[in-house]
């Protein structure tokens, strides 16, 4: 009795974490429709929700390789940044030194605007669309360091002189006890990283090329198309918002005790 009632809140609990951003954004979108109707906004200034969503249908086709190649890029990106940024935190964490001596720069790539980066990449690396791949590297690979890096420190000492008790070895006391202790910063990282992989992409494409949903916003920006970068927009916040929570139905089957 007990578990099915557990089991009931559970899919409310579910249910309305689904159903009340859903209302959120309808009621947001009613309001903008009414406001630029009553109020007769200027189009080019801000448009009607049902412009944004008519244009942007209308004009999708050319969208549409544009905005392949952005989640293509987002996701190769994002994949290789994971990895990468754990290995690099593995490593800092088994020397104190390297932490102490390192983690300022990995700071100071966290919180440099990747838009201050990218046309000196793109000036080392050159206009190839395919080598904005390493500016989002660039762009998540820290973030997903530095928080995966602090979970590794801050591990309880009671734990590893547990696992010391018992004879694990060095290896087995970081893969039992410290990387399963840091899963929820190590997935607060990934996260954080999915997120910043959009924005590195993006402002790659805002620098220099000629495909990307950056190069859209610019270019319909540039003709007062302002409907359709709107919807431009709106695609781009959809790849960060599919990422972001697949990364989050990963943890919730993952990180069980995190509930």
């Amino acid at each position: 009795m007990t578990f099915s009632k557990n089991n009931i809140k559970k899919r409310r609990k579910d249910l309305t974490s689904i159903i009340a951003p859903l209302v959120v954004l309808a009621v947001l979108v009613i309001g903008l429709q009414i406001i630029c109707t009553v109020f007769d906004v200027n189009a080019h200034v801000i448009p009607e929700p049902f412009d944004i969503i008519t244009e942007t249908v209308r004009v999708f086709p050319d969208i549409l390789p544009h905005f392949l190649f952005t989640i293509k890029i987002v996701l190769l990106g994002f994949v290789i940044s994971v990895p990468l940024g754990m290995l690099i935190a593995a490593l800092l964490s088994q020397s104190k030194l390297l932490t102490s001596a390192l983690s300022p720069i990995i700071l100071a790539l966290v919180i440099t605007p990747m838009m201050t980066l990218v046309p000196l990449m793109l000036l080392w690396l050159g206009t190839d669309p395919n080598l904005r791949l390493l500016v989002i590297i660039v762009q998540a690979t820290p973030i997903i360091t530095f928080n995966t890096l602090n979970g590794f420190t801050h591990i309880e000492k009671e734990k590893l002189e547990l696992g010391a008790a018992v004879g694990a070895s060095r290896l087995q006391a970081f893969t039992k006890i410290t990387f399963m202790s840091a899963m929820p910063q190590v997935f607060t990282g990934v996260k954080l990283g999915c997120i910043f992989s959009v924005i590195g992409a993006i402002s790659a494409d805002f620098v220099g090329g000629k495909i990307g949903m950056g190069t859209r916003i610019v270019y319909y920006t540039k003709y007062n198309a302002t409907a359709v970068t709107f919807g431009c927009i709106i695609l781009v916040a959809i790849i960060g918002l599919a990422l972001y929570y697949a990364v989050n139905a990963l943890e919730r089957r993952v990180v069980l005790w995190k509930k």
